[in-house]
């Protein structure tokens, strides 16, 4: 498509689990260099963010910075959303709640839940395997152990072979 041809060209960018804004970096200056608009957000807790994710007891607390960026967008202003891995559910849940902000969203290599699926739904469907992600992962519960966890961490040192090698 050709940018003249755009509705925006202003463009978002939004990480997935265990990354931040940083993983963005080379896209956002490839961005900026053709003529785009580019902003890397960190989600709560991700990337630069200071947030401590054990205090993440909701979905809406983690895509804030998110809904809050979308939010400062003046009346009649739209976005393109990019995000990957568990990042199509943020993007999902920021188009439900603003729909006119969005001109396109694009998933790459992106999560998306079925109907009724949580987040975390996804990572103890898999539990028993021998996936080198599954076996990092270190579950929180930040409203007790009597609810469901509300965050996974990750043991960083098994994760750099396999996951943070390129």
């Amino acid at each position: 498509t050709k940018l003249e041809n755009l509705e925006t060209k202003h463009v978002v960018l939004v990480n997935g689990g265990s990354f931040g804004a940083w993983c963005w970096y080379k896209t956002a200056t490839l961005l900026k260099e053709t003529g785009y608009q580019a902003d890397a957000i960190n989600l709560t807790s991700s990337g630069a963010h200071s947030f401590d994710s054990n205090n993440i007891t909701t979905l809406s607390e983690y895509v804030k910075p998110l809904t809050d960026c979308l939010d400062k967008l003046p009346d009649g202003n739209k976005v393109i959303l990019v995000c990957h891995d568990i990042g199509g559910v943020f993007v999902y849940y920021a188009m439900e709640l603003h729909r006119s902000k969005v001109s396109k969203a694009v998933f790459i290599v992106a999560a998306m839940l079925k109907n009724g699926q949580s987040v975390l739904d996804m990572f103890t469907m898999q539990i028993g395997s021998n996936d080198l992600c599954q076996h990092s992962q270190k579950f929180l519960y930040a409203n007790s152990k009597n609810h469901p966890q509300t965050t996974i961490d990750f043991d960083k040192s098994l994760l750099e072979d396999g996951m943070l090698n390129q």
